[in-house]
């Protein structure tokens, strides 16, 4: 049986073109998307194919000193959609202190799902916002995880 492991996320940085990083990222999350199309074949019937495969990206950014908020908003004034060119991001094993590491470049922001400004009447937590986009760049693994014996 295999043992539970605590993984923690952490160490999320975004790029710029020149190579900078944006602050005030907390957190980010990305989860692989594919679609499927159905191919017919002679000896094996009906099968399905992956038609497309992309990356959907959720990043959360404070925003005091978030530099990435303020290009987000240049770019859009602009007429033009936000891509963050680059994030890297890490995934920690506490237990056994092994480290993922994961890049995917050409991130483009979805314009409709970019939530800035949120003001709030209660509490003091700082405030976030949300940005959600998608690459088609396949994510290149840095670092791996090792295989995990079963204990």
């Amino acid at each position: 049986m295999a043992r539970a492991r605590d993984i923690k996320l952490k160490n999320n940085q975004l790029y710029d073109e020149n190579g900078d990083v944006f602050l005030a990222v907390q957190e980010a999350s990305f989860v692989s998307k594919f679609s499927y199309v159905d191919v017919n074949r002679l000896q094996k019937g009906k099968t399905q194919s992956i038609d497309e495969a992309h990356v959907e990206v959720t990043i959360r950014v404070s925003s005091v000193n978030a530099d990435l908020k303020y290009y987000v908003v240049s770019q859009l004034h602009k007429g033009k959609t936000p891509v963050i060119p680059m994030m890297i991001g890490e995934q920690w094993d506490k237990e056994a202190g092994n480290i993922e590491r994961v890049k995917l470049t050409n991130i483009v922001l979805n314009p409709e799902e970019i939530i800035l400004w949120a003001a709030k009447a209660e509490g003091n937590d700082i405030a976030t916002f949300e940005l959600k986009g998608m690459s088609s760049d396949e994510p290149v693994f840095i670092n791996k995880l090792p295989e995990y014996e079963e204990d």
